[in-house]
């Protein structure tokens, strides 16, 4: 091999090197990869969310009166992503102020009898509801954080959001890498899926989820893992392999199972 050969390689070895490293080759994320980063995008969505809500508290706390709850509230609905619904209840549960007009008739309410209260914000600065159906029919989680006044609680601001709000935009980004995502409940309610016909399911007890009870199974006693289960694929009969990864996600005293899956590859 002559010199001049050698000399090429060496260059062409070097430039390579240094397009790898500068990222302007494509590297394939792995699943894992993939589902950190949904895991991290969804956290700070949420945070973010926390973060607002706690600014609207601060500021009906500077006026507690029904017309200033009223605007708090609704500069958090335009400052948010998530929010359907929101409300202010004072220290008894008694609903003050609510936002939008769809949910007027809850003003005056007694709440009292339904978390948050003082002993829950006793440990925590938010806290994220159980998966419930609300009075309007809405299949929803309630995020809440205290409201305090000269360091006193003074009741607390609760803005509803659909899961699909949440967990939505994710199984976008992760689709277009070929993957799917769903999202699941301690206790086997699946509250999030791309099929929304299958949200609000118990994986756990569902005859019409028999084929993956095992898997889901595994997915709620562990918080991550990897597991490779069989399932009818989404279109036709036919039963296919997918590689299930998971993560758990915790904000709020609630935690989620995120689940990304793959199908492999066909010969």
């Amino acid at each position: 091999m002559n010199m001049k050969i050698l000399v090429l390689l060496a260059m062409t070895s070097l430039i390579l090197l240094s397009c790898f490293s500068a990222g302007c080759v494509e590297q394939t994320a792995s699943q894992t990869d993939v589902l950190a980063d949904v895991i991290s995008s969804l956290h700070e969505t949420l945070t973010t969310t926390a973060d607002e809500a706690a600014f609207a508290s601060r500021y009906y706390a500077a006026d507690p009166t029904p017309e200033n709850g009223r605007q708090a509230l609704a500069t958090l609905y335009q400052r948010t992503t998530l929010t359907h619904d929101l409300l202010i209840a004072d220290e008894n549960g008694i609903v003050r102020a609510v936002y939008p007009n769809n949910i007027i008739s809850a003003l005056g309410q007694n709440l009292s009898s339904y978390p948050p209260n003082k002993e829950i914000f006793a440990g925590t600065d938010v806290y994220v509801s159980e998966y419930m159906v609300l009075e309007n029919g809405m299949e929803a989680y309630l995020l809440s954080v205290p409201i305090k006044i000269s360091d006193k609680y003074a009741g607390y601001i609760s803005l509803s959001f659909d899961p699909y709000r949440l967990f939505g935009p994710e199984e976008q980004k992760v689709f277009e890498k070929g993957y799917n995502l769903w999202v699941m409940q301690m206790n086997g309610v699946q509250v999030f899926d791309a099929d929304v016909s299958e949200a609000g399911a118990d994986l756990l007890t569902d005859p019409d989820y028999a084929m993956i009870r095992e898997m889901a199974e595994l997915v709620a006693a562990n918080p991550s893992g990897e597991t490779k289960y069989v399932y009818t694929a989404d279109i036709g009969t036919d039963v296919v392999e997918k590689t299930a990864v998971w993560d758990t996600l915790s904000f709020g005293e609630t935690d989620w199972r995120v689940v990304l899956t793959s199908v492999p590859a066909t010969s």
